[in-house]
């Protein structure tokens, strides 16, 4: 799709985003909302994210980037996740009363942390070290090994939780993060079968509507 022409004004909001990226999720909270929105595929392959016009929407050159029709361009995926439960509040996505809102926040920062810290550096190892090879290995050694711990932790907080991370009979945003952390592992060719309660919790996002929608559309578009 074509990049923004400077940010210019849209009438609903806008999800600039690549497939099968940190985007994704972002789209599966987007479509699991029912909020109405359009979806703009950029390709991070050919460098669409690094253009002077989608710079001049994300100056981070990252996706995904929530454009909203007042102007506001929100950004990081946590973000992102949190305006579409406030704008779809029936939807489930976060609860509404305290304590339980404020441990789903705490999940989301705890998800998104450790995207960035344990299991970015498994993908792009040799950014972290400047392109020194041998060093990247053992960084990718080393992250996967803390990714794994990371799973570790959130499998034994959902059995003690009960099935979901917040206790709750459907999955919230948080669940949905996390299973997409949980996705992960088959890519970095990672056994998680021993993780029951992570799995199964990754079984039952996946069969959630408005995830499995997003992924069906993903996969069309390639």
């Amino acid at each position: 799709m074509s990049l923004p022409a400077q940010a210019a004004p849209v009438e609903r909001p806008v999800l600039w985003t690549s497939t099968f990226t940190s985007g994704t999720l972002a789209h599966q909270v987007a479509c699991v909302s029912g909020v109405a929105f359009e979806m703009r595929v950029i390709s991070l392959r050919a460098g669409d994210h690094r253009k002077p016009d989608y710079l001049a929407l994300n100056p981070k050159g990252e996706v995904p980037a929530l454009q909203l029709p007042d102007g506001t361009v929100i950004t990081e995926v946590p973000a992102i996740i949190y305006w579409f439960a406030e704008a779809a509040p029936e939807s489930g996505l976060l609860p509404r009363a305290l304590p339980a809102r404020a441990k789903a926040l705490e999940w989301l920062a705890w998800c998104h942390w450790s995207m960035g810290r344990h299991f970015n550096p498994c993908f792009s190892a040799t950014r972290f070290v400047d392109g020194d090879e041998e060093a990247a290995t053992a960084v990718r050694k080393s992250a996967a090994k803390r990714a794994r711990a990371a799973l570790e932790y959130a499998d034994a907080a959902l059995r003690r939780a009960g099935g979901t991370l917040l206790g709750t009979a459907q999955p919230t945003a948080p669940d949905i993060f996390l299973a997409a952390l949980g996705g992960f592992a088959s890519y970095l060719k990672m056994d998680i079968t021993d993780l029951q309660a992570l799995t199964a919790m990754m079984g039952r996002v996946m069969t959630m509507p408005g995830v499995a929608a997003a992924m069906e559309k993903e996969k069309a578009i390639g």
